[in-house]
């Protein structure tokens, strides 16, 4: 059942067994055949499993009959093996099974469960062949099966293996019955719906676009590993009125998955939908705005094309089907030849035309029959009658140059081209080489390969020599390496003794690795692990060898965590003690020197991943690191800042960064002449600045003049975008900013604010925002035409972006003068249009800005009024999830009820019956602003009634247990406005308001005791006027 299993089952994360027609259909398939294995094979199904089938039943004690011995504690089958040990035993809820027999009556039992138990059983036994049939015998290959001594064991294990073989042929039957998806249908539906994201009438949507720039020769854009699933590409759609989507694209149809992280979690993939026919389908179901306007749109709605994809399972199952006897004679006399199976020049070099002409080689006509020679030789005669050359070959797209092999997923089954507009971007920026030259380079690689897998020792050593001789960084060169078979010939030679073969091929791999679709392959013929072990040699130079191209390979999450899950992470950090500065011989530092840099490079690759990090730190990285980075070698210091920088992303990280003193070499290296270098201290800066201890540490050594100076090398982005985000989080503190003044950072920031990637814009506004809670700087910047330039990304759709966007705007808005000017140029409409976004932040960032824009506006009631469809926005976010949502627009309430016509318009719409349904939160900031808006809410009459009748009074009691000021002071307000209503007073009197209020006289601020002295006065007047009506 192992292939069964590992290749046409489809499986979660979590290793469940996913709810797929396919994965029910192979259940089922399984199911039938166990339980008629005892009737078929008498004999095998006796025979006991090397190690028993443990899985966690739903069946009770109570279902098991004859045949069992049942105790209070579980229960044990009469039948036992030679060494008396019971085949079946069950201790609630765990169960093991030991042989067929016992496993057929068990599913009998089971009646209506059955289905369940097996499904259960393959998900907890995913080494199922292993577990029957013992490890060696479950990797025995079936060249070997005949050497083996016939008994039960062998024949239990061939029935098994046979079994796998037809279930998987009823498999594709299953499969070919249903309607799949081609990557050209999702490619022209993606292409279609492109057309509609353009502003003006026809818009649909925001955005769209692929995760991957990348793609496949098969047209797909997903991993190879998730090709085996038959997912063909990720796309993230913007739609008008929701947040944005993420949707697989798959064989089986679209749906949305979890999302994009650069985490290495698999469940990002995970379905969180149905499935779809294909995207519009699915936009119609999440996206009202989409489903509307669609029907307005004069086009006729192209379904993709269809066509039959078995993609996941189809190559596994022809490697699974049986050889015939005249098929495994031939492979004998092929291994007998040339030690290992045929291999044949891929299709890329067929369309080059380069076989075309010279015909086959050597190898592959001694192989040939007579027959196909002959065939072969006319063939070659034709084309060359016809003038089919490899010149007029070169025209062929780079599309079709460019196809690859990837281990697991045969071209033919998705055979879409690529359209004319894409042939003609490609072939402009990839230059085509000459016939000539192609075809002695793909020869040449050719003899050496084929040397290579006959040489002895020496020899070996002699063809990598000549192979280093060619130009390795030429993509014509490394993907001849892939095909001829070379890099699986490379990386076999890591598992030798010999090192200077070992040397010789990573010194190849390491310049070869650098492409792409070369990476990906190292991946999946298990070349990382070879170099993960490679690294425990104590020869230097081929551990720097190692780790360099473990640098290079592991560009994406399957290659980290390959490398972590097999130790490379603790064998790389030790490399980092190889550089001693008390190494004597001049080439010993030198060697040193380049083992620490390799070792570095490669963990800098690896700190992409968050677990990653963690292990570097486990490993004791991190003092390392900070002794590294005090070198006076700057091809040292880059790539042990970039690991610190990638790793600052962690509070562990920050504070070790601190306590190691490594601020100081930080900022040191601001000043060098090396801009990678300026950026990647600039980036750790930036990371390392949100604690107060780091922003004073970078002021204390002098580092705020070197980020200002970067601010002048505009044209290099990366270095722009990672200099603003430190100047961003140092301006946190005020002692910084005083210093960035000297420097006329705030001028320079404002010149920054148009032509810029938003990288970069997220950072400048941000740091805007922070000069602006100095009076004196908001002049500065309405002055420097900074305010028109903040409004005008207002426009835009970057989250990070609107959010500093609408801080900025807000900590200007604080100035009167400058509110006639955002609301001149439809700023204040801006911002409050920012309320309907869907992220969170946004709102509460805009939600702030409005506050100071309606407290200082010249006519609040007049500039809100205008905006009245507004308020009804205020009114539904205060049923947000968020805290920090309802914060902000309780405070924007506070302001607005200050005006009694909008006040009018608020109760109106119910906005005393939501401010009374937060009086329960435990939240202190949101209590404060609540407190204050139900205050304010108060001064409309029949709105305390209603408090009161909605249960807020007994709540708002006891906000006065707090100590903080503020929260003291508006809810001495609120009581004060409530208790204008008498049956809130009584409310009041029993929830104790009267001790706290007394206490607030004695000790409180002027205003608090003003507020507490008018409640109590209130009370009293009512205990007076029931005492008159009584007497």
């Amino acid at each position: 059942m192992g292939l069964i299993l590992t290749r046409a089952a489809q499986w979660t994360s979590s290793n469940k067994l996913e709810s797929t027609p396919l994965n029910e259909f192979l259940v089922t398939q399984i199911l039938n055949y166990a339980e008629k294995f005892v009737s078929r094979h008498p004999q095998e199904a006796e025979h006991v499993f090397d190690e028993p089938l443990q899985w966690n039943t739903s069946l009770v004690k109570y279902d098991f009959k004859d045949d069992y011995i049942i105790s209070a504690i579980g229960v044990k089958s009469l039948e036992k093996d030679s060494e008396g040990k019971p085949l079946l035993q069950f201790f609630p809820p765990s169960i093991s099974v030991r042989t067929f027999s016992q496993l057929s009556k068990l599913l009998h039992l089971a009646d209506d469960r059955k289905r369940h138990e097996v499904q259960v059983c393959l998900e907890e036994n995913r080494d199922l062949m292993v577990k029957i049939v013992g490890q060696s015998l479950a990797n025995t290959s079936e060249e070997d099966i005949s050497t083996l001594e016939i008994d039960v064991r062998v024949k239990l294990f061939i029935l098994l293996r046979n079994t796998d073989e037809k279930i998987l042929n009823k498999f594709v039957g299953e499969i070919t019955k249903q309607v799949k998806l081609l990557p050209t249908a999702v490619e022209e539906e993606v292409e279609f719906l492109r057309q509609y994201c353009t502003e003006g009438g026809k818009r649909l949507l925001k955005s769209l676009r692929y995760t991957s720039d990348y793609e496949f020769p098969n047209g797909c854009r997903a991993p190879p590993w998730r090709q085996l699933l038959g997912e063909i590409c990720y796309v993230v759609i913007e739609p008008c009125d929701a947040e944005a989507l993420y949707i697989t694209c798959s064989s089986s149809g679209v749906f949305l998955n979890a999302g994009l992280d650069k985490e290495e979690d698999e469940s990002l993939y995970e379905r969180q939908s149905d499935y779809y026919e294909d995207i519009a389908t699915l936009l119609k179901r999440v996206s009202p705005h989409f489903e509307e306007n669609v029907k307005k749109q004069y086009f006729v709605e192209q379904k993709p094309r269809r066509s039959i994809h078995l993609a996941h399972v189809v190559y596994e199952i022809e490697q699974a089907q049986p050889k015939t006897p005249e098929e495994r004679e031939w492979e004998k006399l092929q291994r007998a030849l040339y030690g290992r199976k045929k291999r044949e020049p891929c299709q890329r070099w067929r369309n080059l035309g380069v076989l075309n002409i010279c015909g086959a080689t050597e190898e592959e006509e001694l192989l040939m029959s007579p027959a196909e020679r002959k065939r072969l030789g006319s063939k070659n005669k034709t084309m060359m009658k016809s003038g089919l050359t490899a010149a007029s070959s070169i025209g062929l797209t780079a599309s079709q140059r460019r196809k690859s092999i990837v281990a697991s997923f045969p071209e033919e089954h998705f055979s879409g081209s690529s359209s004319e507009s894409e042939e003609e971007e490609e072939q402009t920026e990839r230059r085509p080489d000459t016939s000539t030259e192609l075809q002695s380079e793909y020869w040449q690689v050719q003899k050496l390969v084929k040397y290579l897998k006959a040489a002895d020792q020496t020899a070996t050593v002699l063809v990598l020599c000549a192979m280093m001789d060619l130009d390795l960084m030429k993509e014509v060169i490394q993907l001849a390496i892939l095909d001829l078979g070379g890099l699986e010939l490379l990386l076999n030679l890591l598992d030798t003794t010999d090192i200077r073969s070992k040397i010789g091929s990573l010194k190849i791999l390491a310049k070869i690795s650098q492409n792409v679709i070369i990476r990906q392959t190292i991946v999946n013929m298990r070349g990382l692990q070879r170099m993960v072990n490679n690294l425990d040699i104590p020869v230097k130079e081929l551990q720097a060898l190692a780790s360099e191209t473990i640098a290079h390979v592991a560009k994406f999450r399957r290659a980290r965590r390959i490398v972590r899950v097999h130790g490379g992470i603790s064998k790389l950090v030790k490399l980092l003690e190889c550089f001693p500065y008390s190494a004597t011989p001049e080439e010993d530092m030198e060697m040193n020197l380049e083992v620490a840099r390799c070792g570095a490079s490669a963990l800098w690759s690896l700190s992409k991943s968050s677990k990653n990090k963690e292990a570097i730190r486990k490993a004791g990285g991190i003092p390392l690191l900070g002794f590294l980075l005090r070198s006076p070698y700057e091809d040292m210091v880059i790539p042990v800042v970039g690991t610190l920088q990638e790793c600052a992303s962690q509070k562990n990280y920050r504070v070790a960064i601190e306590n190691e003193g490594m601020v100081k070499d930080l900022v040191k290296n601001l000043r060098s002449d090396n801009e990678e270098l300026q950026m990647l201290c600039a980036s750790a800066i930036f990371k390392c600045t949100e604690d107060k201890l780091t922003r004073d540490l970078v002021r204390s050594h002098q580092g705020l003049q070197p980020l200002v100076s970067l601010l002048s090398k505009a044209e290099n982005k990366q270095l722009l975008a990672a200099a603003t985000g430190a100047i961003w989080k140092c301006s946190i503190s005020m002692e910084n900013v005083a210093i960035f003044q000297e420097y006329k950072a705030l001028q320079i920031l404002i010149g920054l604010l148009t032509e810029q990637p938003e990288e970069v814009l997220v950072n400048v506004v941000g740091a805007l925002g922070q000069f602006a809670r100095i009076p004196a700087n908001k002049s500065i910047i309405c002055n420097g035409g900074g305010i028109r330039a903040l409004i005008n990304l207002l426009n835009g759709t970057n989250q990070a972006l609107l959010v500093n966007v609408a801080k900025a705007v807000g900590a200007c808005a604080t100035e009167r003068d400058n509110v006639v000017i955002i609301d001149q140029l439809d700023g204040v409409r801006l911002v409050w249009s920012l309320l309907k976004n869907p992220n969170a932040e946004v709102q509460a960032s805009a939600a702030w800005a409005i506050c100071p824009c309606i407290e200082n506006a010249k006519d609040t009631g007049e500039m809100v009024l205008f905006l009245i469809c507004g308020l009804k926005l205020i009114i539904q976010l205060l049923k947000s999830p968020s805290n920090e949502v309802l914060t902000s627009i309780c405070a924007v309430i506070a302001k607005l009820a200050k005006d009694k016509e909008i006040l009018g318009v608020l109760s109106d719409r119910g906005v005393v019956p939501l401010l009374a349904g937060l009086t329960s939160t435990t939240d202190v900031r949101l209590r404060c602003h609540l407190a204050e808006a139900i205050g304010h809410c108060c001064t409309w009459s029949s709105n305390r009634a209603c408090f009161g009748e909605h249960k807020a009074v007994g709540p708002v009691v006891h906000y006065l247990e707090s100590n903080d000021s503020s929260l003291l002071l508006n809810t001495t307000m609120a009581l004060y406005q409530l208790s204008k209503d008498p049956n809130n007073i009584i409310t009041m009197h029993k929830e104790g308001v009267v001790q706290p209020l007394i206490e607030l006289i004695a000790s409180g601020t002027d205003q608090i005791q003003e507020f507490a002295a008018g409640c109590i006065r209130n009370i009293r007047l009512l205990v007076l006027a029931n005492q008159r009506a009584v007497y």
